[in-house]
């Protein structure tokens, strides 16, 4: 993750994504030292460049491509939002750069929250100039079955509300539909805050002894934010590792709160750190959601040093 800045707010975004953010950039040097990390690590695969936007900053972004190059990792792709995409000369170049550099695919997101910020046109063109760049096999549309829907029933030269797209798409949020077609999203970040229309809720009591070991202590899918913080699963904002040590011993006494969601979940840090939590009485839709909440009530009130970056927890 280059950055948490982004063109978009998306009302799905796990890490929280906003045009709000500081132009925080990770830095030519993290770079460097996070690509000399994964270099010495014996198994990985299916690397990818993302943000936020990463091409909000494209000397920043061609500079990761190259260092990856040097320390011998190998890239899949990018992500992008296309919202760069205005037209195909643009595109094409946008996309001849980033492939000179040494950077083999993209992948383009296609998505009702998307839309909400980033016309079809845009999406469409960047499709086009990238399977043009990349070859079909360089170019990973998410979801294609979105894509299809919205190229069937939106305007493409311009954005939608979610409300209107689902008006025009004959969507019903309260009945689960974007849920279903979007079956990726994950109940946590700004999903959990934006996006709850069609989940049930539950009282905290509800994921009692839930515990979230399978998720933090796995390194199957991890991420690495702009300041070189490691997390595993799709749990932003809770890191006990970093680029100076990939695979650190953690304790009871370096990472309480870490330790404590390894054994009992977001309950057990509600119970033991926050005490004077007061849970939302229309419930949560899922422990991460719970967990999100009672970790920005800590931040508010002392450091944890696993609670990081900051960037995740400002109020986008």
């Amino acid at each position: 993750m280059l950055t948490f800045r982004c063109t978009n707010a998306c009302r799905h975004c796990l890490y929280r994504c906003s045009p709000r953010h500081e132009d925080i950039f990770m830095s030519e040097e993290t770079i460097d030292r996070t690509f000399e990390a994964l270099s010495t690590e014996r198994r990985l695969y299916g690397i990818h460049l993302a943000g936020g936007e990463a091409t909000m900053n494209w000397e920043r972004l061609l500079y990761a491509i190259e260092s990856a190059r040097r320390y011998g990792v190998t890239l899949d792709y990018l992500e992008t939002n296309a919202s760069w995409c205005e037209d195909e000369p643009t595109a094409r170049a946008g996309f001849e750069r980033l492939r000179h550099a040494g950077l083999p695919g993209v992948l383009i997101s296609a998505s009702l929250f998307h839309n909400e910020f980033t016309p079809l046109a845009y999406t469409k063109v960047a499709i086009r100039a990238a399977v043009d760049i990349f070859g079909h096999s360089g170019v990973l549309v998410w979801t294609t079955e979105v894509l299809g829907l919205m190229d069937r029933g939106l305007d493409s030269d311009k954005p939608h509300t979610l409300t209107k797209a689902c008006e025009l798409l004959d969507l019903q949020p309260e009945r689960g539909d974007l849920w279903r077609l979007h079956n990726y999203l994950r109940p946590g970040g700004r999903a959990a805050e934006r996006l709850t229309d069609g989940l049930a809720r539950h009282a905290p009591d509800a994921f009692e002894g839930d515990s979230c070991h399978e998720t933090l202590s796995g390194t199957s899918h991890f991420h690495l934010d702009p300041s070189g913080n490691l997390f595993t699963g799709h749990c932003p904002g809770v890191s006990v590792a970093d680029i100076s040590d990939l695979h650190p011993k953690v304790s009871e006494t370096t990472a309480p709160l870490f330790c404590e969601l390894l054994k009992e979940g977001p309950v057990g840090i509600w119970r033991e750190f926050a005490d004077d939590f007061m849970p939302d009485s229309e419930g949560y839709v899922s422990k991460c959601h719970l967990c999100l909440e009672v970790r920005k009530h800590l931040r508010e009130r002392r450091h944890y040093a696993e609670l990081r970056p900051d960037e995740f927890y400002q109020p986008w």
